[in-house]
Parts: C-alpha cells; sequence; structure tokens
C-alpha cells in the first residue's frame, strides 16, 4: 500500500512538473500584441506589415520597433494564402559564380527584402533547355515577379517564351524584341570611351573580347568599339573582335603574331586573369608591350602592378532599379501598358595599363609593336 501511495505521489509531483513546463513555454506573438505594443490599430499593422505606402513614416516606425522588440514573426504561409502572393521573386541568371551577377543579386534582394519579398535564385549556365525549364515553372506563378537575365535576347523563340509568363518581370543586362520592361548599362558609351582612349594614345591595332554577340551587352560593346574608330576617322582592322568565353590562348598568341600585331586589347573583366598569364609567361610589361583596358572592374585591379585601366559599371544600381520597377509592377492594379526602358552609365578609371604606343608610360620606356 505505501508502495501505491508513493508511486500515487511520484505521479502527481511529474504531472504537477510536466504543467510547469507546459505553461512556461513563451507564447506566441501575434499581430493583437504587435498592434498593442505599437499603439495602433489592427488594420494598420496589416498595411505595414503588407508592404502598403499609404501609412504616415511615424506610425510605419512605430509598427517595426514593436514587431523588433516583440520579435514577431508573420505566418507566410497564412498570409500568401489569404492575399494569394507568395512575396517571393525569382531571378534568373546566365552564372551565379560571376563577379557582376554576385553584385546584383545581393542588391535585389536587399532592395526586396525591405518590401517582404524573398529571392529564389537560379542559374541557366547558359543551358537554353534549363532556361525553357526555369521560365516554365515561373509561369505557373511559383513567384509572383521576376528578374530576368536569359541566355540570348535575339532570339525570336526567347521573345515569344517571355511575352507568354502572366507574372510581372522586369529584364537586367538584356532587349529582346517584343517591348519588355528592361534596365541596361551603358555598354555602347563604355566599350566608346575604352577604344576612344586607346586611339588617342596612338593605338590603331586594338582587340576586343566582347560579350556573346548573341546577347545585348555583346552586340552593344561592339557597336561601341566600332564607333570609336570612326570618330576618329578610322576602320577597326578585321578578325579583331572576339567573344567572351570562345577567347582562347592561341587566339591571343596569334594577335600577337600577326603582321601588325596588336598594341592593346579590351577584354571582359574574366578575361584578364588568363591575358596577364599569358603576358608573364611570354614576358611582356605592361604598358611597354601592351595596353589593357578592363570591361568591368574591381578592387584588385586597382592594386596590381601595374593598376588595371577599366571601364566601371553599376551592377548595384542596375540592380536596386530593376528591383523597384518590378516592385511597382507587382503592387499595380492597372499596370503600364507601354514599357519601361532605365539606363545606368559607365565610367572609364584610367590606370597605368595602358600608354601611349611607343612609350610605354610611367611604368616602361619601351617600344610598343609585335609582341
Amino acid at each position: 500500500m505505501c508502495m501505491s501511495m508513493r508511486r500515487r505521489r511520484g505521479a502527481v509531483r511529474v504531472s504537477e512538473e510536466r504543467a510547469g513546463q507546459a505553461t512556461s513555454e513563451p507564447r506566441t506573438v501575434t499581430i493583437k500584441d504587435v498592434a498593442s505594443r505599437a499603439g495602433v490599430g489592427l488594420g494598420t499593422v496589416s498595411r505595414v506589415l503588407n508592404g502598403n505606402e499609404n501609412v504616415a513614416p511615424q506610425l510605419r516606425d512605430q509598427v517595426f520597433r514593436a514587431v523588433q522588440e516583440l520579435g514577431y514573426r508573420p505566418n507566410s504561409v497564412a498570409r500568401s494564402m489569404r492575399l494569394g502572393k507568395s512575396y517571393a521573386v525569382g531571378c534568373l541568371v546566365t552564372d551565379i559564380r560571376q563577379p557582376i551577377a554576385a553584385e546584383m543579386i545581393a542588391a535585389a534582394e536587399t532592395t526586396l527584402g525591405r518590401a517582404g519579398y524573398t529571392l529564389i535564385v537560379a542559374s541557366t549556365h547558359f543551358d537554353n533547355g534549363r532556361e525553357a525549364e526555369i521560365l516554365s515553372l515561373m509561369q505557373n506563378r511559383v513567384v509572383d515577379g521576376m528578374l530576368l537575365t536569359v541566355n540570348r535576347d535575339n532570339d525570336p523563340d526567347v521573345a515569344q517564351r517571355l511575352a507568354a509568363i502572366n507574372i510581372p518581370m522586369v529584364l537586367w543586362e538584356r532587349s529582346p524584341s517584343g517591348g519588355f520592361d528592361t534596365v541596361l548599362t551603358k555598354h555602347r558609351d563604355g566599350a566608346r570611351s575604352a577604344t576612344a582612349h586607346l586611339l588617342e594614345l596612338g593605338h590603331r591595332e586594338i582587340a576586343l573580347v566582347a560579350g556573346h554577340l548573341d546577347t545585348w551587352v555583346g552586340r552593344e560593346q561592339k557597336a561601341g568599339f566600332d564607333a570609336a574608330f570612326a570618330d576618329h576617322g578610322l576602320e577597326a582592322a578585321a578578325g579583331l573582335v572576339f567573344e567572351v568565353g570562345l577567347f582562347k590562348m592561341r587566339e591571343l598568341e596569334a594577335l600577337c603574331r600577326r603582321e601588325r600585331p596588336i598594341t592593346a586589347i579590351i577584354a571582359n573583366i574574366d578575361e584578364i586573369p588568363g591575358i596577364l598569364r599569358f603576358c608573364a609567361k611570354r614576358g611582356l610589361m605592361l604598358p611597354r608591350d601592351l595596353s589593357i583596358v578592363s570591361i568591368g572592374d574591381a578592387s584588385i585591379l586597382e592594386v596590381m602592378t601595374p593598376s588595371i585601366t577599366a571601364v566601371r559599371g553599376n551592377g548595384t544600381k542596375v540592380a536596386q532599379l530593376a528591383a523597384n520597377l518590378l516592385l511597382k509592377k507587382m503592387s499595380d492594379k492597372q499596370p503600364e501598358t507601354v514599357p519601361e526602358r532605365l539606363t545606368v552609365g559607365m565610367q572609364l578609371k584610367v590606370r597605368r595599363s595602358t600608354a601611349p604606343l611607343g612609350t610605354g608610360g610611367e611604368n616602361g620606356s619601351g617600344r610598343q609593336g609585335r609582341v
């Protein structure tokens, strides 16, 4: 009997302990708690959390302060079901490993995140089949909107696929036919200024390693290259324009062995390491034997010896403009029928990898010619 009593008392103590543990668990913070802490109505909290701009800045700050103090976490699933939105944005790029892609993704993620959206990123790796598959998935409203960099923008099939997508989208660094909202870097101006810089230094045998020529970027870079020669009453020599990714060291070797060897090269930033390795292997000095301009800039180019002249874009600004344009399109009940086209400029940063023909500049006094 004593044993039975002890068991019952033990059971009671265990039950009391479990009950105590249950009551000590933190209560889920609700939207009512946020409204109470902020001193505003439920409707105000709801409008702030749903990204409605028709809220006074002071009230918006009060709500966000209460959210932070209470550690409130909105139920995104419930909100999505209630509003018919996923609060997700798809982002399609050709290669997430590219520094410019990473820069743009980070900026877009920050801009969209402030509005309560999550960015979902996919890379095509220039695989057209994968691109079509991802676009098809997004077309089924997995996301509320899309930021796109398609593989090729001069393909009618791509334009047709884009036109069939029934969710808001903005393209960056691509300009297909058919009328789409786009945000573009002024690559023509960038290539034109880089080429003009070299021409003014006396160079004439200049090679260009542009973006893919079946994309707007590559076409604009080549157009800027040709325009700079025309501005100076000249014509670029044939066979000196190449596509990024297809330019190998054997092409550079051949350029150096031409009857009129190149004295300067303008190349996509991804190609610069390979060109520098080639120069080191051949014992070529910059800018004495070869002047180099990078399309695209990075901090490492500034600290190299010699520092590399570059045409600098602004991927962060491109992404911010694209993300804000997409937010506008996703919130518009009656979207604009005329597509918007926004552009961002480029800036030439002259450093020590370029010098007048035949002088070698500050870093050399040799002769530029056959290398």
